[in-house]
């Protein structure tokens, strides 16, 4: 089970390290908490990202860190968002850049740079630094904001509050979509496939490994923990996983390119875990054949 870290550095100088900031954020946590401040930066490259951790100075001369899927919202403006920039909210692991505009840009949170720069991957992998004076917020976390903001708009998620037992956080499938529940090991597709089979999988949602609020994960797992019992020891705690039959264990995560089928028989679909009464939520799977 993950457990929430924080880190409080001194704001004395070391070699390799750097304690500045131009801007200031608030980090909307997973579980609703806000933590305000500015925007620091570390090393030689004066990035705030490191190893994971986003950081953000509370003032004093103290930072906080957190792993970067705790964060749901880096927002530089505060107020509450329009619903239509809610409505533009991804399924799934992506993240959305929204600016000051009101121009959203789907793509991928990259780093912040010298404390008032911006760092984002475009869908089409170009990327591009921007000053942060023009950024409104990051969405790192879809479900958590929609969560935060209290929105529950035309996006078709319906997500709750996570109790451990039960009630997670959960979706409604869409036509065609097939639900994993994370406190089943394992979900029959209803499909059968030959060995050699390309499927694709497009997946959605967030699900809770645990009750306390940071023990949540995306198809692509929780780096903060792994663990040799998991079925598929090489992946994080509640990545997407399959297996043909009653075969071995084969990683998915939220990978979208075409996956080999290492079997024939009847595909199964389940979380990397290995306790499954305190997990909630859900995966809902799109699965297409061919790449």
């Amino acid at each position: 089970m993950a457990r929430r870290v924080f880190f409080i550095a001194c704001a004395i100088c070391v070699s390799g390290w750097i304690l500045a900031a131009v801007e200031r954020a608030t980090f909307i946590l997973t579980d609703g908490e806000r933590i305000s401040g500015t925007v620091v930066y570390h090393t030689d490259s004066r990035e705030n990202l490191i190893n994971g951790s986003l950081n953000i100075g509370i003032g004093g001369g103290e930072e906080r860190n957190f792993r970067m899927e705790q964060v749901a919202v880096i927002d530089f403006i505060g107020g509450t968002p329009r619903r239509s920039e809610l409505a533009a909210l991804p399924d799934g692991s992506g993240h959305l850049l929204v600016l000051r505009d009101g121009t959203t840009r789907p793509g991928q949170f990259v780093n912040m740079i010298g404390g008032d720069t911006l760092r984002w991957r475009n869908e089409n992998g170009s990327t591009e630094d921007m000053p942060i004076t023009k950024v409104a917020r990051v969405y790192l976390n879809s479900e958590s904001a929609r969560n935060a903001f209290n929105y529950t708009g035309p996006t078709g998620t319906t997500a709750g509050t996570t109790g451990g037992t039960g009630e997670g956080i959960r979706q409604r499938a869409r036509p065609g979509e097939i639900v994993v529940r994370a406190d089943n090991p394992w979900t029959d597709t209803g499909t059968d496939v030959r060995r050699g089979d390309v499927l694709t999988f497009v997946t959605r949602g967030r699900i809770m490994f645990g009750s306390d609020p940071s023990q949540s994960s995306t198809a692509d797992g929780n780096q903060a923990m792994k663990n040799q019992t998991y079925p598929v020891p090489q992946l994080p705690v509640g990545a997407l996983i399959g297996r043909i039959g009653n075969g071995q264990p084969f990683a998915i995560g939220g990978n979208r390119n075409g996956i080999s089928m290492p079997a024939s028989g009847r595909l199964m679909l389940g979380v990397n875990d290995d306790h499954f009464p305190d997990n909630a939520g859900q995966f809902t799977v799109t699965i297409t054949r061919g790449q």
